[in-house]
C-alpha cells in the first residue's frame, strides 16, 4: 500500500462530562451527517506514519472466522485489520481505517461479509470485509464505545460505552438505503437502533449475547454496596428492558462470555476473580480465584465446559466449570498481558491480543489433554505442577442449587492458594503476528518542522511535519536526549502547531490562529536554498493546510466552470506552486470540533472533489484556501509576523562609523545580513581596500555581526539570535564591524534550479 500519514482533524479525550457525537459528512466510504453550524475553531490534526501493514500500538481486540482462516483485529493506533492465519508473519491482507481513536472492539457477523468496530470515537462502523468500505456510521454513544458483541443468527449487534448506555443495532437495516441526513448522510444511526437500554449508573465496560440473541448482558463498573462495585445487567433484546442483574464481584467487569443456550454466563472481574452464574435463578454457582490481578480476557469452549481467562498478571488459565482444576495454559511477555483471547476451530490454540501491538498464538490442545489424562489416571486428583484447584482465594468454591441440575460447578471445597505457584504448560508461543513499536515520547526540534520520536524498542526516529513523511530511522545506537542534541540547529521557529503521540504515532495538530504564526523565509521553512527564493517568505502553516485541501479547491473550480457552483464566491484557479508543500493524496483528513469535539468528517486528500459543503470543514482553513491566503476571522490578511526591538551599534575599537539611531524595530525573521544591509545603507560605509575582492561585493564579505561577543552567522534570524546569543534577554543589542579574516568563504554552488521567484506573500 505505500507510505501512508493519516491526516486527522479530531478531539481525542474523553471530557468529563457527556459530548452530543456527530457523524461527519465524508466519513470514509460511509453514509453520514453534516448537521449543526459552522464553527470558527475546528481542529486540524495528521498522524506521521509509514504504513508497512502492521498494528503500531495495543490491540484491544479480536475475532476469527468460522473457519479460523482470517483474524480480524481492533487496535490503539485507530485501525482494524484482517490477517491471513495460515502465515502469520506475512502483512494484513486488508485494512479498515476510518476511526480517529482507538478502536476498542470488533466483531463479525454471521455470514461474515460485515465486521463491526466500536471507537473511542464515539462511533461504531460498519464494514463490508470484502471491500474494505465503511458502509454505515452508527453516532448515537456519547462517549468512548469500549465493548461489542454480536447475535450472529438474529443480525443484531449490541455496544456498551463511558456513557452508561446499552444500545442494540439492527445491522442489516444499517446496509439497506434510508432517509438521508440534513446533509445527505444517514442520521447517524438512530434508523437502525433497536433499542436504547438504560439503566447502568456507571460507565460499561463489557458486553455479550448469545448466537440466537436471546439475552443480552451488560458489565459496569457500577456501585452494587458501600465498598463493592461491578454489576452485570441483564436485558430483553426484543423489547430493551431489563431482565434482571447479578451482583457478587467487587470490581469492574471487565470481560463477559454468554452460553449458547443463554442459560449460563462467566464473568471476569478487575478483582481478581472469575465467576459462573445461573441466569434462571440470578445466583452465583461458582468462584474461580487463580488469577493475582484483574482479568481482563474470557474465552469458552462451544460447550461451556471450559473457560479460558487471561489478565494483568500475564497468565492465562483453562477451567474446567464442571471441576475443580484450572490449568496455566502460558505466560504472556512480561509489560504485554493479554487483553482479549480467541479460541481457534478444534480449541487446541488460542489468539491473544495485548497491550503490545503483536498478536500471538498459543498451542496447547495436546499438553492440556496429557495433563488431563494424567490427572485423571492418578485417581486422587491432586493437582500436577501445572494446575490449581478452581477455588475462592482464602475461602470456598460458592456453589448455588442450580449447579447440581446443569451440571456445572462443584461441591464446596476450601485450600488456602498462598503459596501456590504452577509452572506454565507451554512455554514457546506457536507464532506471532509482529506489530510495530508504538511512539511514546516526541519533541519538536527548534525548526518546528522536524520531530524526534522514541518508541517502545528504544528506536530513534526523525520525522518532518511538512512533508508528512519519516525522514531517516536513527536506530538506538545513542538515547533519544543525545540524538536530540546531535540533530538541534540554532533557529527560532515559533509555535505553529502542536503534537501527540496517543495513537502510537506521533500525530499534529493544527488550531487557529496558531498555525498561522510562523510566517518564514522559505529556506528557513525547509526548502533548498537557491537565489531564487532567497527573498521568499512563506506561511507554514497556511502552505501545509492549502496542500492538504488543494483537491477540494481544485474541484469547487471545476464545478464552477461547469456551471454548477450553485451560487458560490467565483474561486480563480490556484494549483500548489514551488513554495507549496506535496503531501501524499493518501493522507486522511479528519475535521473535529476543537481539541475534544466529535469528528466532522473523515476523508483522504485524494478523495476530495469539491462536492463537500464549506461547512465539513474547518471554517478558517475554508476561508484561506478560498482566499489563497492566511485570513483573519473577517476575512482579512493575516497580520505580518511580529517585530523585535534591538539596539545596533559599532563594535568597540572599531574604525567604522557609528549608528545614530536608537532602539530599532524589525520582523522577527529579519536575517543578520539584512540588519548589516541596513547599516551600509544608513552608513553609506566605504570598504576598506584590504577587504576588497574582485567579484566579491556582498554585505557579508567585509561586514560581520556580533551578539554578547560572539559572531554571528549572516543566515541567522532576530528570534534566534535573541535565543541562542543574548540569552533571551529582552534588550538586545547587536554591534557591527569590519569582517576579521577577509571576506566570507564562497558559498556551495546551487543545486539546479527547481524553484522560481514568486514575491513575498
Amino acid at each position: 500500500r505505500g507510505g501512508r500519514l493519516t491526516v486527522l482533524l479530531l478531539g481525542v479525550r474523553r471530557s468529563p462530562t457527556r459530548r452530543t457525537p456527530f457523524c461527519g459528512a465524508g466519513m470514509l466510504g460511509g453514509t453520514t451527517t453534516l448537521g449543526g453550524t459552522r464553527r470558527k475553531q475546528r481542529r486540524i490534526s495528521y498522524i506521521l506514519r509509514e504504513e508497512a501493514g502492521r498494528h503500531r500500538s495495543g490491540v484491544n481486540s479480536i475475532t476469527l472466522s468460522a473457519r479460523g482462516d482470517v483474524l480480524y483485529s481492533a487496535s490503539r493506533d485507530g485501525t482494524a485489520r484482517a490477517w491471513n492465519t495460515a502465515n502469520p508473519r506475512s502483512k494484513c491482507v486488508k485494512v479498515f481505517d476510518a476511526h480517529t481513536d482507538w478502536v476498542n472492539d470488533c466483531v463479525l457477523l454471521g455470514n461474515e461479509t460485515t465486521l463491526v468496530t466500536g471507537s473511542s470515537d464515539m462511533s461504531i462502523k460498519v464494514w463490508n470485509t470484502q471491500t474494505e468500505d465503511c458502509v454505515d456510521t452508527l453516532c448515537l454513544h456519547t462517549d468512548y464505545v469500549k465493548a461489542l458483541a454480536c447475535a450472529k443468527h438474529k443480525g443484531f449487534v449490541a455496544s456498551g460505552g463511558l456513557d452508561r448506555d446499552v444500545y442494540l443495532w439492527d445491522i442489516e437495516a444499517s446496509k439497506r438505503p434510508i432517509a438521508q441526513g440534513p446533509g445527505g448522510g444517514a442520521g447517524g444511526g438512530s434508523q437502525v437502533c433497536m433499542h436504547k437500554c438504560s439503566g447502568h449508573a456507571d460507565s460499561v465496560y463489557s458486553i455479550a449475547t448469545n448466537a440466537g440473541g436471546t439475552v443480552v448482558l451488560s458489565g459496569s463498573i457500577e456501585k452494587t454496596s458501600a465498598n463493592s462495585r461491578g454489576m452485570i445487567r441483564i436485558w430483553d433484546p426484543r423489547s430493551g428492558e431489563r431482565a434482571g442483574r447479578l451482583k457478587g464481584h467487587t470490581d469492574n467487569i471487565r470481560a463477559l462470555v454468554l452460553s449458547e443456550d443463554g442459560r449460563h454466563c462467566v464473568s471476569g472481574s478487575s478483582d481478581a476473580t472469575i465467576k459462573l452464574w445461573d441466569l434462571g435463578q440470578q445466583r452465583c454457582v461458582s468462584t474461580v480465584a487463580v488469577h493475582t490481578d484483574s482479568v481482563w480476557a474470557l474465552a469458552a469452549s462451544g460447550d461451556f465446559s471450559t473457560v479460558v481467562s487471561g489478565g494483568r498478571d500475564n497468565c492465562v488459565y483453562a477451567t474446567e466449570l464442571r471441576g475443580t482444576e484450572s490449568t496455566l495454559l502460558f505466560e504472556t511477555p512480561e509489560g504485554s498481558p493479554p487483553l482479549r483471547l480467541a479460541l481457534a476451530p478444534g480449541e487446541g490454540a488460542v489468539w491473544v491480543a495485548t497491550t503490545s501491538s503483536d498478536v500471538e498464538v498459543w498451542e496447547f490442545g495436546a499438553a492440556l489433554e496429557k495433563e488431563q489424562r494424567g490427572r485423571r489416571g492418578a485417581g486422587d486428583h491432586r493437582p500436577s505442577i501445572h494446575s490449581v484447584p478452581s477455588l475462592q482465594r482464602r475461602s470456598t468454591l460458592t456453589n448455588v442449587g442450580a449447579a447440581g441440575q446443569s451440571g456445572l460447578g462443584s461441591p464446596g471445597m476450601s485450600m488456602d492458594l498462598s503459596d501456590v505457584n504452577p509452572a506454565p504448560l507451554v512455554v514457546e508461543r506457536a507464532g506471532v503476528i509482529e506489530g510495530l513499536p508504538a511512539i511514546t515520547r516526541y519533541d519538536f526540534l527548534e525548526n518546528r518542522r522536524q520531530v524526534l520520536s522514541l518508541n517502545t524498542r528504544g528506536g530513534v526516529e526523525l520525522w518532518d511535519v511538512t512533508t508528512g513523511g519519516r525522514v531517516r530511522d536513527l536506530g538506538n545506537r545513542a538515547t533519544f536526549d543525545e540524538q536530540r542534541k546531535a540533530l538541534e540547529e540554532e533557529l527560532v521557529v515559533p509555535t505553529w502547531c502542536t503534537a501527540d503521540c496517543k495513537l502510537g504515532s506521533v500525530t499534529v495538530n493544527l488550531d487557529y490562529p496558531q498555525v498561522y504564526s510562523a510566517e518564514l523565509y522559505a529556506t528557513d521553512a525547509g526548502h533548498t536554498p537557491h537565489p531564487d527564493i532567497e527573498e521568499d517568505k512563506i506561511n507554514v502553516g497556511f502552505r501545509v493546510v492549502r496542500s492538504l485541501f488543494r483537491n477540494w479547491r481544485r474541484g469547487r473550480v471545476e464545478r464552477q466552470q461547469r456551471g454548477d457552483g450553485d451560487g458560490e464566491d467565483p474561486l480563480e484557479p490556484d494549483e500548489l506552486g514551488p513554495l507549496d508543500y506535496a503531501l501524499p493524496e493518501g493522507l486522511k483528513v479528519i475535521v473535529s470540533e476543537g481539541a475534544s469535539g466529535p469528528v466532522q468528517c473523515a476523508r483522504r486528500v485524494g478523495d476530495f472533489n469539491g462536492s463537500e459543503a464549506p461547512e465539513m470543514l474547518a471554517e478558517w482553513a475554508v476561508r484561506s484556501i478560498e482566499q489563497c491566503f492566511p485570513t483573519t476571522d473577517r476575512g482579512d490578511p493575516f497580520p505580518d509576523t511580529a517585530k523585535l526591538g534591538f539596539h545596533l551599534v559599532r563594535a568597540p575599537s572599531c574604525d567604522i562609523k557609528q549608528m545614530q539611531q536608537g532602539k530599532l524595530n524589525a520582523p522577527q525573521i529579519l536575517k543578520g545580513r539584512k540588519v548589516l544591509s541596513y547599516a551600509v545603507s544608513k552608513l553609506q560605509l566605504e570598504v576598506p581596500d584590504h577587504l576588497l575582492v574582485a567579484g566579491r561585493d556582498e554585505v557579508v564579505d567585509y561586514l560581520e555581526l556580533l551578539c554578547n561577543d560572539k559572531v554571528v552567522p549572516p543566515e541567522t534570524n532576530l528570534m534566534t539570535i535573541r535565543k541562542f546569543f543574548a540569552k533571551g534577554s529582552e534588550d538586545i543589542t547587536l554591534h557591527y564591524r569590519w569582517r576579521e579574516g577577509g571576506p566570507a568563504p564562497l558559498p556551495a554552488p546551487p543545486p539546479p534550479a527547481r524553484y522560481r521567484a514568486t514575491g513575498q506573500i
